[in-house]
């Protein structure tokens, strides 16, 4: 669940519909801690972004969420702050990202991307490895 071009209005319905049905309690849990993280800005299709999370759910996968943690962290730096604006990517599964400053400068820009089977991400591994990964 994410902001559709970073909507509020789209996370707190979002919840209000998780929030009547009893079996998405853990569902529910992710998105008010979501809310009060104020995560990345999400700049791509949240029906793109639905469809990838729960696709990694539906796999019991937890690269991408340990993925997107760490770039939690690099937002959190307190050396130099930053925001995270993550975008559809052409590879199956995958985003890119740009690393945005206060100052409007740009930092890395790389992908968050999912290495599956086969693997059409075109991404070079050192070791293989089946789940997504930071590249930059």
């Amino acid at each position: 669940m994410c902001r559709d071009w970073c909507d509020s209005t789209s996370w707190e319905t979002e919840y209000k519909t998780v929030r009547n049905t009893s079996r998405n309690r853990q569902k529910e849990k992710n998105i008010i801690n979501q809310l009060k993280r104020n995560i990345m800005k999400i700049m791509c299709k949240q029906e793109y972004y639905n469809q990838v999370v729960q696709y990694a759910e539906s796999i019991k996968d937890t690269s991408l969420q340990n993925c997107m943690e760490r770039l939690e962290a690099w937002e959190k730096n307190p050396d130099r702050p930053c925001e995270i604006e993550l975008y559809h990517d052409w590879a199956p599964y995958s985003f890119g990202f740009t690393q945005r400053y206060p100052d409007g400068s740009r930092g890395i820009v790389g992908g968050l991307l999912y290495h599956g089977s086969p693997d059409e991400s075109f991404a070079v591994q050192l070791t293989p490895f089946k789940g997504w990964q930071i590249h930059t």
